[in-house]
């Protein structure tokens, strides 16, 4: 699919990467910058910046980086194209007929069609549960006392326990074998050719997406045997952490909070009880894409889990993820380590709206776990106790908020509220000293040279191709932090010269920018590739800072990488030469590269 680069543009300048982000992130400007917590890796200290001028974000934990759309297809698992699509919504863009492009056709022909592999195989799962086959399934739920209307709104369905039978019956319905091996819903059989089922003799659960599209499945077995839940594999469509079962309807459901809890049948009893704002992680221990995806539909959210260890566990887990993405926690916990589903059936949807009333905030759900461990009555337990719980309460930024629950430990444990508030201080102390260090460490990473700017050695042969693709990235960087030097080193590096085809293309577009006098948009040369891994491996690019105080060691630095990108390309060359005449010529062209010099500092 193409749209023109006009149009491409226009969208990205209409979407300003700091809005689009706060929309996931929590994010305060420092400097020039904003930073906050990385969406795509767990963290405790933000190492994620996104820079207003340069319109992109870079983190310097796990280097992803990217423009506004490469941010949107990390989030949303989106191709270039669905976030172009996204984009132009939000910022209310009309977009032209595209135009396909075979590769992008494919694709995009590739998806549709496995989503109709998951819609026709959720209409196979539901009619087997109402024939004789699933009878069984069907009994056990008429004893978990879901109603049919329930069932029907979920798509709930039955795997049947022959080896092939969903296999089969897509084959039959025309689908082709490649794609359905791709939906993960079949796996290879062990011996010969050919596939089985993945789900067997289990209670069928469609996972939809917020566009109610069949993106997955999990699965319940009806006996003891193990495991007891299985979802789909990460697929084209499905990747369990970035997904929440039930948040197609919850995120419908008029209220101001989405309840959290750990499984399907908890989501579709408390669905059945009244309670529509609910919604499950996928048999994953809850993520940072799910929190921001919860972010967008919510400011409050309430987490149900078991009121067993494990459950307990999970929760503690959750809340820092939750409250790094902005959003306001209580906790609910059900008496007797019972799961909300079989709370409700025992006490009715009354008894658990009182439970839900009484829900409390996710410090003082910290707090009492932590009072737990603890015998207060004891007066070395009491001061462990009380410097824990300052621990906890140093991680607050919202003062009034930790004055609260400062004065309630202090009236609970008779330890003056002075006292606990200086322990707090000092543990700021060493939190704020530890962020700097981070910091200045990250800060160091960023603005040192490279370690081609360090040595005149060569590359060694197994570290040759690797060297090689450093020169050409380094002296890209070079050229964008140091634009008044590209006339002295254009004459002597032709984009040509560059054997990487995605560098290739963007010295191709930085040299037209600076051959027409204009600046380089770092965001906007982003825009001219589709696939994320490309959009990040730019993105690299302009991320580097150079180096002020070392002009002599970089001037050396970038004759050195020139010289080797030059080789490479005469070496490619002479490779292929045929003609005595062109081959001479590659030979003079090397001797003359001994020589090459090019002076930055003087004019």
């Amino acid at each position: 699919m193409y749209y023109s680069e006009e149009i491409i543009e226009e969208i990205r300048s209409q979407n300003n990467l700091v809005d689009v982000v706060s929309e996931y992130v929590r994010l305060q400007r420092k400097g020039n910058s904003y930073f906050g917590l990385c969406p795509f890796h767990n963290e405790d200290t933000a190492s994620f910046s996104v820079s207003p001028d340069k319109q992109m974000y870079y983190c310097f934990g796990c280097q992803a980086g990217g423009n506004v759309f490469t941010f949107i297809m990390q989030m949303e698992n989106f191709s270039f194209i669905e976030a172009i699509k996204h984009l132009a919504d939000r910022a209310h863009i009309a977009l032209p007929q595209p135009e396909y492009s075979e590769e992008i056709r494919r694709k995009i022909e590739e998806k549709q069609v496995l989503l109709e592999i998951h819609k026709e195989t959720a209409k196979y799962f539901y009619a087997n549960l109402r024939s004789p086959r699933g009878q069984q399934a069907s009994e056990y739920l008429i004893k978990r006392k879901l109603k049919e209307n329930i069932q029907k709104l979920f798509g709930i369905g039955y795997s049947n326990m022959d080896f092939a039978d969903l296999y089969q019956y897509l084959l039959y319905k025309g689908y082709d074998e490649e794609l359905i091996a791709k939906s993960g819903l079949v796996i290879p059989k062990k011996k010969g050719k050919g596939y089985v089922d993945r789900f067997r003799n289990r209670i069928m659960f469609p996972i939809f997406d917020v566009h109610n599209q069949i993106i997955g499945f999990g699965g319940r077995v009806l006996d003891d045997s193990l495991p007891k839940y299985m979802n789909s594999p990460d697929t084209l469509l499905f990747d369990k952490s970035k997904n929440l079962y039930g948040l197609n309807y919850a995120r419908t459901s008029g209220k101001n909070q989405i309840l959290i809890v750990e499984g399907y049948m908890d989501v579709i009893s408390l669905y059945q009880a009244g309670f529509e704002n609910v919604v499950a992680s996928l048999g994953t221990a809850f993520t940072h894409q799910q929190a921001s995806l919860l972010k967008r539909y919510t400011g409050e959210v309430v987490i149900v889990y078991d009121s067993d260890t494990a459950g307990t566990n999970a929760a503690l887990r959750a809340i820092p993820i939750l409250s790094s993405a902005g959003l306001k926690i209580k906790v609910v916990q059900v008496p007797g380590e019972k799961d909300p589903d079989d709370y409700i059936k025992q006490n009715g949807p009354e008894a658990f709206q009182r439970l839900f009333d009484q829900a409390m905030g996710a410090v003082m759900f910290q707090v009492s776990i932590i009072r737990k461990k603890y015998n207060i009555e004891d007066t070395e337990q009491k001061i462990k106790f009380t410097m824990e719980v300052a621990q906890l309460l140093s991680k607050l930024d919202n003062e009034i908020e930790r004055d609260v629950y400062l004065q309630e430990i202090s009236n609970d444990t008779k330890i003056s509220a002075q006292s606990i508030l200086n322990e707090i201080k000092k543990y700021r102390t060493i939190q704020r000293r530890n962020t700097n260090t981070i910091n200045q460490y990250s800060k160091k990473l960023e603005t040192q040279p490279k370690d081609q700017f360090k040595t005149n050695q060569a590359p060694s042969t197994m570290d040759e191709k690797n060297g090689l693709y450093k020169a050409q990235k380094n002296i890209l960087s070079f050229l964008y932090h140091n634009p008044l030097h590209y006339p002295k080193i254009k004459p002597h590096l032709s984009y040509e010269d560059f054997t990487d085809p995605v560098l290739m293309k963007v010295a191709q577009l930085m040299y037209g920018q600076y051959d027409k006098g204009l600046n380089i948009e770092p965001a906007a040369v982003i825009n001219h590739f589709e696939g994320l891994n490309e959009q990040k491996q730019v993105s690299k690019i302009f991320g580097e800072e150079k180096n002020k105080n070392q002009e002599f060691d970089i001037e050396k630095a970038v004759n050195d990488q020139i010289k080797l990108i030059k080789k490479a390309n005469i070496d490619k060359r002479s490779r292929n030469a045929t003609d005595i005449y062109e081959i001479q010529s590659l030979i003079e062209q090397k001797k003359q590269l001994e020589k090459l010099y090019i002076n930055l500092i003087s004019g």
